[in-house]
């Protein structure tokens, strides 16, 4: 199947879960290339990409352009006219593909949209996060229209259901293989890692609060856009790429992600950090917020209230216990396996869901989600 992939921006080092998954496609036969809207700084620290075409969709001067056609026009109220004109060369890239396929219900899900109306070429959204919870006027059209739309959490199928839109669970997770390589983690005191955005809903605020609390040894590293003052037992770091973030984790013998609710109501879906933890073994400190108690509880990990440090402080208290840190971080691996949360079941899931949207379309039928 030739699958263009439809990205508002690539590379950005937070989105692994994506290049992997469009690695793992290619793997599998399908020809797949790449269409971005724009870039991040951060994407020069982004390793392993796919070896796929990628292909450049800059903003466009309105001047001299032929008129809007009806689907563009109906962008251009979404977004500014000169976001929308990237639509003409976008729809002469996009001919000739079999379908198109975008993660996160954003601009990129607004122009396949407009390439189903112009061209009648089908696509599919993957919902996440920011893109469900803080979402755009135009959610409900374009994931009605799509031939496929998927999610990563239950919490997400149902808050979608809510508005009337119908979406499969497709659970994204890390190759596990990879991270099995890495070894035990290192007894003794605590060694906490927080891997995160400098945003609201990463709860960093909060981390660093309960940190000032407790009581013990050990120390805590900080992987953030953040800048936050080095101090007694406190290690910030900065961006990293993944091979230093694999390093930070050999090293770490505790995540600590603790989500809230941001005033603009965001929040995680479930993060990649903490399968990644999983997957290397080491437990999880984190909050029950979104989908994540659909993958952490306290046979991995320990879930505390969001946005209440006393509480996170407390639960980092009993995180000293070298024992209990071992035996939750044993069973990450396995867990992962139980509930899909791997690279496996993303790459081989979304096969399946092409395949069927593929043979729903050959039939004339819609296809049927699950």
């Amino acid at each position: 199947m030739k699958v263009l992939y439809l990205l508002r921006y690539y590379p950005t080092l937070t989105e692994t879960f994506i290049h992997q998954e469009i690695a793992g496609m290619a793997a599998l036969g399908h020809e797949v290339q790449i269409a971005r809207l724009g870039q991040r700084p951060d994407g020069r620290l982004a390793e392993e990409l796919p070896q796929v075409p990628v292909h450049d969709i800059p903003r466009r001067s309105l001047r001299g352009l032929v008129p809007f056609s009806a689907a563009q026009r109906q962008v251009a109220a979404w977004q500014r006219p000169k976001d929308a004109a990237r639509l003409g060369p976008l729809r002469h890239l996009a001919r000739g593909f079999d379908r198109v396929h975008v993660h996160f219900a954003g601009e990129a899900a607004e122009l396949a949209w407009a390439l189903k109306q112009d061209l009648g070429l089908p696509y599919g959204v993957m919902v996440h996060a920011v893109d469900l919870f803080v979402p755009r006027p135009s959610l409900r059209q374009v994931l009605g229209e799509a031939d496929s739309v998927l999610t990563v959490a239950r919490f997400h199928q149902q808050r979608l259901a809510e508005q009337g839109i119908d979406a499969g669970l497709l659970r994204c997770g890390p190759d596990l293989a990879a991270w099995a390589r890495l070894p035990p983690p290192p007894p003794g005191p605590l060694r906490a890692l927080f891997v995160g955005r400098d945003q609201p809903k990463k709860g960093l605020d909060d981390l660093l609060a309960a940190w000032a609390m407790r009581q013990g040894a050990g120390d805590l590293t900080l992987i953030t856009d953040r800048m936050v003052p080095a101090g007694p037992g406190l290690r910030p770091l900065g961006l990293l790429g993944r091979g230093a973030l694999r390093a930070e984790l050999t090293r770490a013998n505790l995540l600590v992600l603790p989500c809230r609710v941001g005033p603009d109501g965001d929040q995680d879906g479930v993060p990649l950090v903490i399968m990644e933890a999983l997957a290397a073994g080491r437990p999880v400190l984190t909050t029950p917020v979104s989908g994540i108690p659909e993958l952490v509880d306290a046979e991995v990990g320990w879930l505390c209230d969001p946005g209440d440090p006393a509480a996170l402080a407390t639960s980092l208290q009993e995180a000293e216990d070298p024992h209990q840190r071992r035996i939750r971080g044993e069973r990450g691996p396995e867990r992962l396996r139980q509930r899909q949360f791997t690279l496996a079941a993303q790459v081989r899931g979304l096969d399946l869901e092409w395949r069927a949207c593929l043979a729903a379309a050959a039939c004339g039928s819609a296809k049927t989600r699950t």
